[in-house]
């Protein structure tokens, strides 16, 4: 059987499978999984310039970062925050990082909330800010991009999730298909017949729904069309057969 014939008969289960598990995706992903959210400060380091300070911006960068990550700045942040989390807690949530060759040190944070997600990150940039200023005696922080409120969860990724989900939908539609099609006997085209029985076709009778066969009355008159529902059971065909013939004698009785 030709390709586009296979996909043809399993299309319908197929796109079901495709629409039940994207949709499911999407539940769980919208509804079940918890959100987060991510929100980012960024420092900028300005060295003092004066004789005894030689040292470039490039070479304090990681040695702020690594100031960023101690347990002053961690429980100063804290404790300037309205909900009071702890230091320890903040610190799992807050990952800080020296961007490489540059004089920028990146905070984030993330929070169940948008607006939490944006006060620990800032909370924690401007502790670092104290915290290098009193052991140097000089402002070599610089809050160069404050974090912003973000508007869209980083956790869980829709668009990853629902991609994914279609791609495995479609791949588990496909291997459905072909498994079906092995274990599938029956005789579905001519060519099926003649490959099996070896038997030339001589005619093939369509199969006729009753929606198309009353939509087209010129080829189907009403009288040779049945007015009852065409989903009637065989038992009630032999029970109205049986009736029949039990009249039957009846009828010859009769003068």
């Amino acid at each position: 059987m030709k390709l586009s014939r296979r996909i043809k008969r399993h299309m319908g289960i197929s796109v079901s499978l495709v629409v039940l598990t994207s949709s499911m995706a999407f539940g769980i992903a919208h509804f079940v999984l918890h959100k987060s959210y991510t929100s980012t400060a960024t420092l900028l380091v300005i060295p003092s310039h004066n004789a005894n300070s030689l040292i470039s911006a490039l070479q304090l960068t990681q040695t702020y970062a690594d100031l960023a990550t101690s347990n002053r700045v961690w429980n100063t942040a804290a404790e300037a925050l309205a909900d009071h989390i702890s230091a320890a807690a903040l610190e799992s949530h807050t990952k800080v990082s020296a961007i490489t060759n540059t004089d920028l040190i990146t905070i984030q944070a993330t929070a169940p909330s948008a607006v939490l997600a944006s006060e620990e990150a800032t909370q924690v940039a401007l502790a670092t800010m104290n915290a290098a200023t009193e052991l140097t005696g000089s402002s070599e922080l610089q809050l160069s991009s404050p974090a912003a409120i973000a508007t869209q969860p980083s956790f869980p990724d829709m668009k990853k999730i629902e991609l994914l989900a279609f791609l495995l939908s479609a791949m588990g539609a496909i291997f459905l298909a072909v498994l079906r099609e092995h274990f599938d006997t029956s005789l579905q085209t001519e060519e099926d017949i003649q490959q099996w029985l070896h038997l030339p076709v001589w005619a093939m009778i369509p199969r006729l729904k009753p929606k198309w066969i009353k939509n087209h009355p010129i080829i189907f008159p009403e009288d040779m069309v049945s007015h009852q529902s065409p989903s009637i059971s065989l038992k009630e065909a032999r029970i109205d057969a049986k009736n029949s013939l039990s009249s039957a004698p009846e009828r010859r009785q009769s003068p």
